[in-house]
């Protein structure tokens, strides 16, 4: 190649230094994208604004943890200081906190002591209740048995009293002078005399059958007893007839020395 035309071939020269355009405080740099190997030109191209980075933290795409499994991990101490960060105040929410769990454990004392008592009382009802039902029961039992006692000893001493034939008048009168007592016994003194005398003259045979009885009075000193019985007798002669009859007593019965004795009777409409 001759001189002249060394000096006719253009230089090739590095291409022009950008200029960097300065930045706001608040605004991330721009970034030179040019590639520094490009073709030299005689023209220069026009400056292109490049594109700000973003220096705020990216944001995560992937799966996100359970919060539950995230709390469940961590130990009773880190576990207890998110709480207290995360109650109003910090720090200064803890004696809050503490006295708050301890008013919660007294009232769930008093709860607890007013459930107990509320229990004894019912408990106490239920038994003082279970006691009265008890007495009763043993009183309506007494009553009762009071009242067949003195219903058997008023029947016992009407039949006996009134069912007469020659082979058992003496037995009646034993039976008399054992269980009668007072009024009765005198009156009956009075009256059995003779009709055991008519009963062995005249060979007759009374017979007597309680119909019903009722029970007026029964404690335990003293009963009353009101008793329907239909009365009979049969003569010696079988031309004649039976004599029927029906009677009401009323029998007075006492408890002298733990024996119940037929004190008075009387004969009622």
């Amino acid at each position: 190649m001759t001189p002249a035309s060394q000096a006719r071939t253009p230089v090739r020269s590095a291409p022009l230094r950008r200029r960097r355009t300065p930045t706001k405080p608040d605004e991330a740099p721009a970034i030179d994208t040019a590639p520094t190997d490009t073709a030299p030109t005689d023209t220069a191209t026009p400056e292109q604004p490049s594109p700000a980075v973003n220096l705020t933290k990216p944001e995560r795409t992937g799966p996100v943890a359970d919060p539950d499994e995230l709390v469940s991990s961590l130990s009773y101490r880190e576990r207890r200081q998110r709480r207290m960060a995360a109650a109003p105040g910090g720090d200064d929410a803890a004696p809050v906190t503490k006295v708050s769990a301890l008013r919660a454990r007294s009232d769930r004392s008093i709860l607890a002591w007013v459930a107990t008592g509320l229990a004894v009382i019912v408990i106490v009802g239920c038994l003082v209740a279970s006691s009265v039902f008890a007495i009763a029961l043993g009183r309506i039992d007494h009553q009762r048995n009071l009242r067949a006692e003195y219903s058997s000893f008023a029947q016992l001493m009407t039949v006996t009293m009134t069912s007469l034939n020659p082979g058992n008048v003496d037995s009646a009168m034993k039976t008399m002078a054992d269980k009668t007592s007072g009024t009765a016994q005198q009156r009956l003194n009075e009256s059995m005399g003779q009709a055991v005398s008519l009963i062995r003259d005249q060979k007759l045979d009374v017979q007597s059958t309680v119909i019903s009885d009722a029970v007026t009075k029964a404690d335990d000193d003293e009963g009353t007893v009101i008793v329907v019985y239909g009365w009979q007798m049969k003569p010696t002669d079988p031309k004649e007839q039976t004599i029927v009859q029906t009677f009401r007593w009323r029998v007075d019965i006492t408890r002298i020395n733990g024996e119940l004795k037929m004190t008075d009777f009387e004969w009622v409409t």
